[in-house]
């Protein structure tokens, strides 16, 4: 593509044969400073292709196996987000990342409902954390191209769906909205405060999570993220009037929310919503090594109490974090 600068560390695909083979990392970020960086950083294990044109990306995308596609935001022509949803089309066992200082609410929604990305990148970035976090993609990458037998569980009768809010109108348009789609398929659950929450993860398995970030005006991010860490084949969505860039990176981070949606109610988008959700987590339960596409980070702390009590609900179950 005119004007595209692509550059490269690694030899041609040709020249590289068997086990000699490196991974292969894609950066994309308009400024080439920021590409010598990434390029010098990662060369020695990986093969490193860069370049400042999502068209480009793409091209390489299709052209050749990359593992980890990492891409700032804020580009020329195409943004990150973009690129990212269109690579998920492209190159679906490729790991998504979004590298950016801007903290722009909408784009990193839209990481989340159109890239499904896997982590969150601040710039700067801390040297040894991005080489850890992208190390851990590129693993997990290379599990889903020499994937082991899976066991082939059956579609569920009955899927459970538990809705964390403290608005009884949140869980009653839920159920009306499953009822008018799906009919006796599902059934809902709902925890309007923490010590519900806790009695009904003792009685039940779910399949979903639809979650408020905030009971009675508390943030309950942290109960968010311990359920995600203990429970990897739960797929959660976020559905909120919350909004807050920092509060959502974490939840990319530490959570790995299937999508963010905002309050009120949109019944089309959160329908979608569900039906993805429940999709990913069918390909979970059918294909266990998938959850590891979804491990999160363990988050700094756990400031809250529920998210505690948590931990030794599951560690008494023996249940063990992803």
């Amino acid at each position: 593509m005119p004007g595209a600068i692509v550059l490269s560390s690694s030899m041609p695909p040709e020249q590289s044969t068997g086990p000699k083979l490196k991974p292969t990392l894609l950066f994309v970020d308009d400024e080439e400073r920021i590409l010598r960086t990434l390029r010098l950083m990662f060369t020695s294990r990986y093969a490193v292709r860069t370049t400042t044109s999502g068209h480009e990306a793409l091209d390489i995308l299709r052209r050749e196996r990359v593992h980890a596609l990492v891409s700032d935001q804020r580009m020329p022509i195409m943004p990150g987000v973009e690129l990212l949803r269109q690579a998920r089309e492209v190159s679906p066992n490729t790991m998504r990342l979004l590298l950016t200082g801007y903290s722009d609410l909408q784009a990193v929604a839209g990481s989340i409902n159109e890239g499904e990305i896997f982590r969150y990148i601040s710039k700067p970035w801390n040297s040894e954390e991005i080489r850890v976090t992208i190390g851990s993609a590129v693993d997990i990458a290379l599990s889903l191209d020499n994937p082991p037998p899976d066991e082939i569980h059956p579609e569920p009768l009955d899927e459970r769906i538990l809705v964390i809010d403290d608005d009884p109108d949140t869980a009653r348009q839920i159920t009306a909205l499953l009822d008018q789609r799906m009919p006796g398929r599902h059934r809902v659950v709902c925890a309007a405060d923490v010590e519900s929450l806790l009695q009904v993860l003792q009685q039940d398995d779910f399949a979903l999570v639809i979650s408020e970030v905030r009971l009675a005006g508390e943030n309950i991010t942290d109960i968010i993220k311990a359920l995600k860490r203990h429970q990897p084949h739960v797929v959660t969505l976020a559905l909120t009037s919350y909004q807050d860039s920092a509060t959502l990176v974490g939840l990319i981070n530490q959570a790995q929310i299937h999508r963010f949606l905002l309050k009120p109610m949109r019944g089309a988008l959160v329908w979608r919503g569900i039906e993805s959700g429940l999709q990913r987590h069918r390909a979970m339960r059918a294909s266990p090594r998938l959850a590891d596409r979804h491990q999160v980070d363990s988050p700094e702390r756990q400031a809250h109490p529920a998210a505690r009590r948590i931990l030794s609900f599951f560690q008494g179950l023996g249940k063990k974090p992803n």
